[in-house]
């Protein structure tokens, strides 16, 4: 069935050492508890179809939106949502953030544990915004970027689309308000609705400034580019009109171990073998709780690769040449528990 099964689908977490966010939620599409294969992608991707056709019916497509994903979690449901529609014909952009050094409109979203963002911009100025996330907690931080793009780009129109909305009455009050008073319109599609319990956000308002300080993210040049696989093929360093990779490896069958932002290639790898199967090793700190999750690898003090002990071999590891040195520590400690690894796309740094 294509609907979303609370009790496999929908996990509620504790946060680690994040007194601004005590709770958190993550589903699972996004492959950080428990593995994603291609059926289940494809069930992921016909949910975020009805979201869309249930906004086109609303109001029709404009002549070239741009679809935009925060990093991480953002990474796999818009690479999703960007593939449906080109499935259907749908002419649109697709562009990520990233939190490593790039070029772009600087944005910070205040209650994360990687909050400095770069999002790319586009060569051409989009007919409008479609932001696609996994959860609008309060809706801050894509108010606020959704102003900084549109006075930028001179846009006037945005869609929300995601599995969740998790905002109070308040706050979704205030997102309307604020985007009116700049003449900018826009629409909000969820799969869910539900709000957290005993959440603790911050004051301030919706608008509270806190953007990054000027110039701390580097722009990339020649050298930074190797950084990543496939930069010209990568939604966090330009725009993509569509995906069109080298021939990756295939007949692949076991587990694939992704680290960060490197997820939108490990996407493509399970689309293209039936028989793999995707971890996504994350820079989400959440609490084992005996529920969800039964064990934690803690890798380098900021990745977390979480119930390895589901793990099936053989196993893969795929990373960008930026975290070779994270992924010579997953190879170590999977090790010392065990398990074979053998990397894929390797790279020097």
């Amino acid at each position: 069935m294509d609907r979303i099964n609370p009790a496999q689908d929908i996990y509620h977490l504790k946060r680690e050492n994040n007194s601004r966010r005590q709770n958190a939620v993550t589903f699972s599409c996004l492959g950080k508890l428990k593995a994603i294969n291609h059926s289940m992608l494809c069930r992921w991707k016909r949910c975020l179809e009805k979201l869309a056709r249930d906004s086109l019916s609303e109001q029709g497509i404009s002549r070239h939106p741009l679809i935009i994903g925060l990093a991480e979690s953002g990474i796999v449901l818009s690479a999703l949502f960007h593939q449906m529609l080109r499935e259907q014909n749908i002419c649109a952009d697709w562009v990520c953030s990233t939190r490593r050094p790039s070029d772009g409109i600087h944005f910070r979203e205040s209650h994360s544990h990687g909050p400095d963002h770069v999002l790319p911009l586009p060569r051409r100025n989009p007919s409008e915004l479609w932001f696609v996330e996994d959860e609008i907690t309060t809706g801050r931080t894509i108010l606020r970027l959704a102003l900084k793009l549109c006075n930028t780009m001179k846009v006037f129109r945005i869609r929300l689309f995601a599995i969740a909305d998790t905002r109070n009455t308040d706050d979704t009050d205030q997102f309307r308000s604020v985007l009116h008073e700049h003449g900018i319109s826009h629409s909000t599609r969820t799969l869910l609705r539900f709000q957290h319990k005993d959440e603790d956000f911050p004051a301030g308002g919706l608008l509270k400034n806190d953007d990054p300080p000027k110039n701390r993210m580097q722009i990339p040049d020649e050298t930074g580019l190797k950084n990543w696989h496939f930069p010209l093929q990568r939604p966090a360093l330009r725009n993509l009109p569509d995906v069109i990779l080298p021939v990756l490896n295939r007949g692949l069958r076991g587990a694939l171990l992704v680290i960060g932002e490197a997820v939108d290639i490990g996407l493509k790898f399970v689309q293209e073998n039936p028989e793999l199967s995707l971890h996504h090793i994350t820079l989400s700190p959440w609490k084992i709780d005996n529920r969800h999750i039964f064990s934690r690898l803690d890798i380098a003090g900021k990745y977390y690769l979480y119930n390895y002990h589901t793990l099936c071999s053989p196993l893969y590891l795929l990373n960008d040449p930026i975290d070779n040195d994270i992924a010579a520590e997953v190879e170590n400690l999977l090790y010392e528990k065990g398990f074979s690894v053998k990397r894929i796309l390797k790279s020097e740094k």
